[in-house]
Formats: structure tokens, sequence, C-alpha cells
């Protein structure tokens, strides 16, 4: 489900690849055992109360939000920006937490759940850049259909975008998303493969410039490279979250 506002059935045959005949007898099946629900207005399928059931029951065992909610505490009270923590799921960014900063300009871009196309946003630009190149091009193809729907993304501004995350290591996001709003994002540094996790401060694009910018990347860093090491070191504690989520 690509958000709370859940899927048409064309779109879900479209996602998976699958004849509309077909993907209808699943989503049958799954509205059947109450894993989907359709909305009769809208006629859309959202996810229904036993997946949010057995979400309940993994999520124990899955903390990464409470790991990482002092490290968005304290970048939000640093800064006064918005906070947001993503996770990598296949080739999407879904935002796992979102804390707000004092600034009273508040930039309401994400909401917790919602996914977008890696490379659309700060934090997500920094999670396909962390990918191998054959990675990188399978992302951008798979998410062409979606680009459109961004401000100022296509598949040559992602190559572009992920060639100079990479040189300055850390993402910028510079109204491509959203006008009037820019971001910054880096990456949780991880021993053993590709970054899955990644924290990015967006503010009002007057705003993220300047002394403002510098600070803001100064904390980013520091904290990342922090929490980064921490995670790796819990790894036991949080199983195989980034094999079972990074897809």
């Amino acid at each position: 489900m690509r958000g709370p506002q859940g899927l048409r059935l064309h779109e879900i045959a479209e996602g998976l690849g699958l004849e509309r005949i077909t993907a209808h007898r699943i989503v049958k099946g799954l509205a059947f055992s109450h894993m989907l629900q359709l909305e009769p207005q809208a006629r859309r399928y959202t996810l229904g109360h036993m997946a949010y059931l057995l979400g309940l029951t993994a999520a124990p065992a899955f903390d990464l939000r409470e790991r990482c909610q002092p490290t968005l505490r304290r970048l939000a009270d640093l800064t006064g920006d918005s906070v947001f923590l993503m996770v990598r799921s296949a080739h999407e960014a879904v935002c796992f937490d979102h804390l707000q900063g004092s600034y009273p300009i508040r930039t309401h871009s994400l909401k917790i759940g919602a996914r977008r196309a890696l490379g659309a946003g700060a934090g997500a630009m920094a999670l396909l850049a962390a990918l191998p190149d054959h990675a990188v091009e399978s992302a951008i193809a798979a998410n062409a259909v979606h680009l459109p729907r961004y401000r100022d993304i296509s598949p040559a501004r992602l190559r572009e975008m992920v060639a100079r995350t990479r040189e300055d290591g850390y993402a910028t996001n510079v109204q491509t998303v959203i006008a009037d709003v820019s971001a910054i994002g880096m990456t949780l540094p991880r021993k053993d493969g590709p970054a899955f996790v990644s924290i990015s401060i967006a503010s009002i694009a007057s705003r993220m410039t300047g002394a403002h910018l510098d600070e803001a990347l100064h904390a980013l860093r520091r904290e990342t490279d922090v929490l980064g090491r921490q995670l790796d070191d819990a790894r036991v504690a949080w199983g195989g979250m980034a094999e079972g989520i990074a897809g």
C-alpha cells in the first residue's frame, strides 16, 4: 500500500505486474483474512486490522524508531527544523518517524508511513546514492512511471544527483519535490552492506542556506556517525531488519 490513502485494484495489478483478474483474486483473499479492507466510496484498498495487529506483534523486535528518537529530537531541538527518519524498502523510502523543531514556519512534507521513490527527497536520495550502480539503475527503472508526480525529478536528474551526493557525502533537495522546501540528508553508516536508514532535515528554502545550513550539516554528520555505530553494535537486538526491510 502506497501510504494511508491506499490503492485501486488496477494500481495494485500494475504495481505487481499481474493481470487484473489475478490481482483481484489475491486481493480478495487478503480482504477475507482482514489483511486488507476496501473503502467503498473511494474503491481503494487499505491495510486491514489484522495487518495492524501483526505490526503490533512484530514491533518489539524491530525497535529502530525507538532507538533513533533521541537522535531525531536532538537534531530538531538544535536546528529548529523538521527531521525525518527514512528506511529503504525495495525501490522506495518509507518515513518511519518525523519530529518537528521550534521554527514557526513548518514543512509538513511527509507523514509517518508515507512512501517516496528512492531519490525523491534528501533522505530518499541519500539511500539511493548508497546503493551500488546496478541497484541505482534498477531503482530508477522501477520508479520511472512514478517520477512525473514529483516537481523536478527525471531519470537523468536522479543520476546527476546520485553523483553529486556521493561526491559531497550528503544529499540535498533544493525544491525538487515541494516548492519552497529544501533539505539535507545522510545515511547511517553500516559495516555490512549498503546503508538502509537515513535522516534528513528540512526547512523552508530561504532558511536552509549559509550558517544555518553549515550548522545543520555538522550536526547531521555527527549524529548519523554516532547512531550508525550504535545500531551496528546492537545488531543482534534488531535482528535481520536490514535484510528484511531493505528488500
